[in-house]
């Protein structure tokens, strides 16, 4: 569960905008509250429980948003922390589901699901499949109407000893106390902000059941909630099963609601704190706005000039000019009662934070006493505008379009009160802004410092902190010894011992993976492995799960391109026990019908969140385009949506009796074991599996790319476009491999690579870049993705490609470039087998590229032998600029003109349907 609080910005990362992206002018940006409308249809129930529908048939998914209304401000001295402890409350189950609503959720295909708490209300949220929606209702219908009943003691004492860990790790954090500092100190004793919203230990230990149980009376009707849902319903039918469910739920007791409280400072107040971090940090805060308040808006665009970018005000005179600082902020947290003014700084060591504090003030108080430039404003309000429109393809979730209607309800009385808010930020002016701030911060505030506690004795003797220590040698990297054996039935193990903790990991490798599948069966490996656990003709997913938790171990399965993995975690002690489980697993899954319609269906909504996603619907179509619709790896693995619409649990059954075989499968064995230990307890696991092998995988060669094309896929009004540039390059086993991993970390693989800093850190036209060659049994690809601001899409590409050139041999990686990646590759190498995770992932790639016994062992000492001949040489093999074929997911009307004028090929507009 997160604990959340109400940023200065919380609207920015929530509006859900249509329109085309903003022009900015000089003073006042021009708003059309049409084009940013979240078109809806609201309700009320008979006992008052309020219905927002947003009808959107993009994807056969809903997301589902219930708002209470009701924080850490319903709640009083000495009973504090209510409302988020009832919040974990709400994932146990309730009176007729008597199960987790977690494992509920896993159940039935959910995303993106979670519960937050504020000050002001309290949130759950999960998008699922269109199919699920009906239950999702019942089950938060449930939670809502019958959950008294079911909380107990028990349940009392788990929650209360999770919620006040959670307390100690936030409160263990650096700074992770200031804002419980900055609540009592700002705060009237009897304000309802006065206390966090986690609550106190003391109180959270004095919490009972009855109350408790009261608690839940009083502020879970459904005349203190909203429920918001947006996706594939229409409004129609969304009101009938939702009056269903929750039509017969009794309302709660009237409640009262304080409007506004913005208490006044009658002088400034200083304050100082220890607290175990690594450099002093100032705070200066002001009371500020509520969150209906107009000036709130101006306030947020006052703390962008002071903050909101490297070239505003206080960035400029701490960081750069005086050199003082580290980092600042300015913000504006508009809760419900009354909202913080923040401005904070992280001091530079060995400097005074007094001349920090000292600086600060100058700063507001010369911008207070001056003016705000017309394009100084402008140009925040059209980024802010910006962020809108990237967040504008959310359902659900946290700040997706169901979350925006349910705020502008819970807050502001009306699903459309965030556009006046849109239309206040949008605008103002210089003197608005202006205004606004001298009415709030010129009044009295409060001083914060925190400073690094004492961490030395008197004894110590002091560390000459000029010198820079330099770096030792690397040290050595081992990497345990291989060995190898067979089951009498064929089965392949692999031992890598290690004996430092009582744990064992395996790993059962089957030969197939999404290459598997067969063009029409497309998705039907995923789909399988998804199914694996969910029943045995022995036991039942519930009956799994307890047998292993009773013997401390866990089981999983995964599907790449060429490999089908199950996953067994167990302790020493508890392998006998678990190897029969995951065997059971393996050998005899019963795929249950109930539970294939749940994962297909999940599937399904997977695919079409993909398709919606730019980066990901530019994947799916270059490997169509790369390897051709017959090859195996010319679909994503999940699929399409004919493919899996099409699977009966038939074809899944079918899937695993041919490729389950012992002839082509591996047990990878890690841990506490010796191979004379496990092997017999192999043996009496897997033995009665029949001999045989898998059909032979066929994974054809495809010519080379042919370049100089460009294929387009409309993306209307998208803030940014999605580039991808690829071509087909070798198979796996080629001479230069090794030298490939630092020339593609170098290249596209790290955030400080070529790609990130031209794109990123230099031009700032993306947030990240990257370029792979992408590992595969068979023809690898090479690609380039960078998603980058929608106005920049012609000069990326420009850049990308230049870029492609230059690790191709116009640019190769030579001097410092080069001894700073391969510094980075060795001091990253010890680390590379730290865990029997990793050793267990290296043994995996042995056997799926047929790696000799000693790769590994001899790995660290071949990667430090690398040259830059060998780096250029491998750019060369790799990478052929020629070759390349772009695919741009964009705002056809704005990039398609200048994409044109590149010349670098055939134009081609393309569908992903």
């Amino acid at each position: 569960m997160v604990l959340v609080m109400k940023s200065r910005y919380f609207l920015v990362a929530l509006l859900v905008l249509f329109a085309a992206s903003p022009v900015s002018f000089l003073g006042q940006v021009p708003f059309d509250a049409g084009q940013y409308r979240v078109k809806h249809k609201k309700f009320v129930l008979k006992n008052g429980l309020t219905l927002i529908v947003h009808e959107d048939k993009s994807s056969p998914i809903v997301g589902v948003n219930v708002w209470y209304h009701v924080g850490s401000r319903n709640e009083k001295r000495g009973r504090t922390g209510f409302a988020h402890l009832f919040e974990h409350f709400f994932f146990n189950g309730s009176e007729n589901h008597p199960f987790g609503f977690r494992e509920a959720m896993d159940d039935l295909g959910a995303n993106n699901r979670n519960g937050t708490t504020n000050t002001d209300r309290t949130n759950f949220f999960e998008d699922v499949p269109v199919s699920a929606l009906e239950k999702t209702l019942f089950l938060e219908a449930d939670r809502m109407g019958f959950l008294g009943g079911y909380i107990s003691q028990e349940m009392l004492e788990r929650e209360r000893g999770v919620v006040k860990n959670e307390k100690n790790q936030g409160e263990n954090r650096p700074y992770g106390r200031v804002f419980s500092r900055i609540s009592e100190a700002l705060y009237p004793y009897s304000h309802p902000y006065s206390w966090s919203t986690i609550g106190s230990t003391e109180d959270l230990n004095a919490a009972k059941l009855d109350d408790i149980k009261e608690w839940y009376r009083t502020y879970y009707g459904p005349n203190n909630a909203v429920l918001s849902l947006a996706g594939d319903i229409s409004p129609e039918k969304a009101f009938e099963l939702v009056n269903k469910y929750f039509g017969d739920i009794p309302p709660g007791p009237p409640l009262p609601r304080m409007a506004r409280w913005i208490p006044e400072l009658d002088r400034d107040m200083r304050d100082t704190i220890e607290d175990r971090v690594p450099q002093h940090r100032v705070y200066k805060v002001f009371h500020a706005p509520a969150w209906k308040d107009a000036d709130a808006e101006l306030l947020s665009l006052f703390a962008d000039v002071l903050a909101g970018s490297r070239s505003s005000r206080l960035n400029r005179r701490l960081i750069f000019e005086k050199k003082l600082a580290t980092d600042v902020s300015a913000s504006m947290s508009d809760r419900e009662l009354g909202g913080l003014f923040l401005i904070s700084a992280t001091v530079k060591s060995g400097v005074d934070p007094a001349v920090v504090e000292s600086e600060i003030e100058k700063v507001l108080d010369e911008t207070l006493k001056g003016e705000i430039g017309l394009g100084e404003l402008s140009k925040f309000q059209t980024r802010n505008l910006a962020q809108f429109l990237r967040g504008s393809e959310r359902l659900g979730g946290f700040g997706g379009r169901s979350d925006i209607l349910a705020m502008s309800q819970t807050y502001g009385g009306d699903p459309e009160a965030y556009l006046q808010k849109l239309k206040t930020m949008a605008g103002a002016t210089p003197a608005s802004v202006m205004d606004a701030s001298k009415r709030w911060l010129k009044k009295h505030s409060y001083t914060l410092t925190v400073i690094p506690a004492a961490k030395l004795g008197a004894e110590n003797v002091a560390v000459d902190r000029k010198t820079v220590p330099g770096l030792g040698a690397a040290p050595d990297v081992s990497f345990p010894a291989v060995q190898r054996a067979e089951l009498s039935n064929g089965l392949k193990i692999i031992l890598l011992e290690r004996h430092s903790v009582p744990i064992i990991n395996i790993a059962l490798a089957a030969d197939a993976g999404a290459a598997s599948d067969g063009v029409r069966k497309a998705g039907v490996a995923d789909l399988a492995m998804d199914l694996i656990d969910s029943g045995t003709a022995k036991l039942s997913a519930f009956e799994i799960a307890d047998r292993l938790d009773a013997v401390g171990a866990s089981l999983s399965a995964s599907n790449s391109l060429d490999q089908s993995v199950v996953y067994l975690r167990s302790t020493k002690g508890g392998i006998a026990d678990s190897l029969g489980i995951m065997s059971d697993v393996v050998l005899n899954p019963s795929f249950p019908e109930e539970q294939f319609t749940v994962k297909k269906q999940a599937q399904l909504a997977s695919i079409a969140q993909r398709r919606a996603t730019p980066n990901s619907a530019a994947l799916e179509l270059m490997v169509e385009l790369l390897y051709g619709k017959d090859h195996p790896y010319g679909v994503l693995s999940s699929g399409k949506p004919d493919t899996v619409s099409s699977l009966t649990r038939e074809d899944v059954v079918g899937w695993h009796r041919a490729w389950f075989k012992p002839g082509s499968s591996t047990i990878i064995v890690t841990g506490d074991t010796t191979l004379s230990e496990i092997k017999p307890q192999l043996e009496k696991a897997f033995g009665a599996w029949k001999s045989g092998k898998a059909p032979q995988k066929s994974i054809p060669d495809r010519p080379s790319t042919k370049g100089g094309r460009i294929y387009l896929i409309d993306k209307p009004d998208a803030p940014q476009s999605a580039i991808l540039a690829a071509h087909l390059s070798e198979r796996n086993g080629q001479a230069e491999d090794l030298a490939a991993e630092p020339l593609f970390r170098n290249f596209g693989g790290m955030s400080t690579s070529r790609l990130n800093r031209n794109l990123r850190l230099d031009k700032h036209w993306s947030y990240g870049t990257s370029g792979v060659l992408q590992p595969t049994r068979g023809q690898r690809p090479f690609w380039v993705m960078a998603p980058v601001q929608t106005d920049k899409t012609k000069e990326s590409m420009i850049e990308v490609m230049k870029e492609i050139r230059d690790i191709a041999g116009d640019r190769p990686i030579t001097g410092e470039e080069f001894e700073s990646i391969m510094r980075n590759m060795s001091l990253r190498l010890p680390a590379r087998f730290e865990t029997l995770s990793s050793l267990e992932s290296a043994a995996l790639q042995m056997v799926n590229y047929d790696l000799p016994n000693d790769y590994w062992s001899g790995y660290a000492n071949s990667v430090r032998s690398l040259t830059e001949a060998d780096l250029a040489a491998a750019g060369r093999k790799f990478v052929k600029p020629d070759d390349v074929i772009w695919i741009v997911v964009g705002d056809i009307r704005k990039i398609e003109p200048g994409i044109r004028e590149l010349g670098f090929g055939e134009v081609v507009v393309r569908s992903l349907e």
